[in-house]
């Protein structure tokens, strides 16, 4: 007896596990009983014997092979373990017996509906992978998203013109579609977002960057949910959805299933959701259309990693890139493919782009100023107290509150490690380094000594342009960034600056 664990040949995932008996497969007779037990485990039922082992045994004398025989021939005896056989004998009767074993059940509504505006409030973890985004047209305070595809979605969704009112699909009162694996396991399946346009529609909207083997039965279950929500006793229309949809010239309620798959999203230059589901119609088609796992297009998609490494290098020097530890290369990879995302698209807000980015251009400023200083800094806690505190007699009152929260922000940076706006401190301190001529004492000629060195104007430059740039666009917002020549411009400037201000 031997432990036997199928796997695809493409994702390794574990497709089949099952003891196997080989023994049996020595005679004819053996033979059935093995592949029996092969079937039973494979379709997870029980008690099948008294009707597959004649259809098998019809199967393996009269049909496989192209000579008629008998199960106490020694040919074929010889060539039950072949692992053709067994192949062809799967192939035939899996879909047999689940075709005859499964059935499906019509939707039905098992409570009244419920309006997503009267869910009640839940909590998540945020990241910078993970963000909450604010938006103007969704029902909660925030949208949360799990990736770079859903952060973009949200945004196209939050200014596309015939948008509504959108949500983020999370959260304990979640929708979750249940569907069967191609395990034959229940499983719940839970789309991202919902959308109401302003004529009426409700999109069920799943983002997807890389399929997997269930996703077709998953959009077949999202498709059968949209059906019967699409009922006119399914659910019951508020009266601005009435109004709405008399004016689009539709009755009740029509549900529809949008997929999005990542390339469509990337290559669409329109900037509605109505554009946005024709573009992606034809995806959906190819992958309802796969009847099997091989056919699906899951190949192209398998070189994802491939093809989002080549459209940040497209962007950024690969030395650079490679030179980056790897938290700031996943940033920069985060940051890169939002802006593909958004570059087709007219009128996007780029802000997003940089958010991925603000934590580690932060990180990078502190490093430089606690590998500059520290070595500066007194050892005890009074020496520490006058350092940051030195004489700024001859200073006007206005310079004088100017130099001593400088001061403050260095020491919650060196000594305590929490200080505020990373980036503009370091400008601050480069300037007063390489510009100001006013003389002070303390962590002040720290940095007259510290911060003075090869290609230090350069940086001050880099460094100012970052900080304006990020408190005019990315913190504060005073602008709309929606030139995408310029976003991308200042990308490449943010990204190399990870790179010269850790080295």
């Amino acid at each position: 007896m031997i432990e036997y664990e199928g796997r695809h040949l493409f994702t390794g995932e574990v497709v089949e596990k099952m003891q196997l008996s080989l023994p049996l497969l020595e005679s004819g007779i053996g033979a059935v009983s093995y592949y029996v037990k092969q079937l039973e485990t494979i379709c997870k039922l029980r008690g099948l014997h008294p009707i597959l082992a004649p259809l098998i045994q019809t199967f393996l004398e009269e049909i496989l092979f192209e000579q008629k025989t008998t199960l106490f021939d020694p040919a074929l005896v010889a060539r039950l373990a072949d692992s053709d056989v067994g192949e062809h004998l799967r192939a035939v009767f899996v879909p047999l017996i689940r075709g005859r074993t499964i059935t499906t059940e019509e939707r039905l509504m098992v409570e009244p509906p419920k309006s997503l505006k009267d869910w009640k409030p839940f909590q998540v973890t945020l990241s910078e992978r993970c963000p909450a985004l604010e938006a103007a047209k969704t029902l909660f305070n925030l949208v949360t998203c799990n990736r770079e595809l859903e952060v973009a979605v949200a945004r196209f969704c939050d200014r596309a013109p015939d948008v509504a009112a959108f949500a983020k699909n999370a959260g304990p009162q979640c929708l979750r579609i249940d569907y069967l694996t191609h395990g034959d396991r229940l499983a719940f399946y839970t789309p991202d977002f919902f959308v109401r346009t302003i004529d009426g529609h409700y999109y069920l909207i799943e983002t997807k960057g890389r399929e997997d083997r269930d996703v077709p039965l998953k959009a077949k279950a999202a498709i059968a949910w949209c059906e019967a929500a699409s009922s006119p006793h399914s659910l019951t229309p508020s009266p601005r959805a009435r109004e709405e949809g008399r004016e689009a010239g539709g009755e009740g309620i029509q549900w529809h299933y949008l997929y999005i798959p990542q390339g469509v999203f990337e290559r669409m230059a329109g900037d509605t959701v109505a554009e946005l589901a024709h573009a992606c119609a034809p995806a959906l088609q190819n992958l309802l259309q796969a009847e099997e796992f091989q056919d699906l297009p899951l190949f192209v998609n398998l070189g994802q990693m491939d093809e989002e490494t080549s459209a940040v290098e497209s962007l950024i020097d690969p030395a650079i890139l490679n030179a980056l530890p790897s938290r700031y290369r996943r940033a920069a990879d985060q940051a890169v493919m939002l802006y593909r995302f958004f570059e087709n698209k007219e009128g996007m807000n780029y802000a997003s782009v940089f958010t991925a980015l603000l934590g580690s251009i932060d990180e990078v400023a502190k490093g430089l100023l606690i590998r500059r200083l520290q070595s500066e800094m007194p050892a005890t806690v009074d020496d520490q107290k006058a350092w940051f505190d030195p004489c700024l007699g001859g200073v006007d009152r206005k310079s004088e509150d100017y130099y001593r929260k400088l001061a403050q922000n260095l020491k919650r940076t060196l000594v305590f490690n929490n200080g505020l706006s990373l980036i503009g401190l370091l400008r601050s301190c480069l300037d007063y380094a390489l510009n100001d001529t006013t003389k002070i004492g303390g962590v002040f000629q720290a940095l007259k000594t510290q911060l003075r060195f090869q290609g230090g104007r350069k940086l001050l430059e880099t460094v100012t342009r970052i900080n304006d740039f990020r408190n005019t666009y990315i913190a504060h917002q005073e602008q709309e960034l929606t030139d995408k020549n310029l976003a991308k411009q200042e990308l490449k400037i943010w990204i190399e600056a990870l790179h010269m201000i850790g080295k």
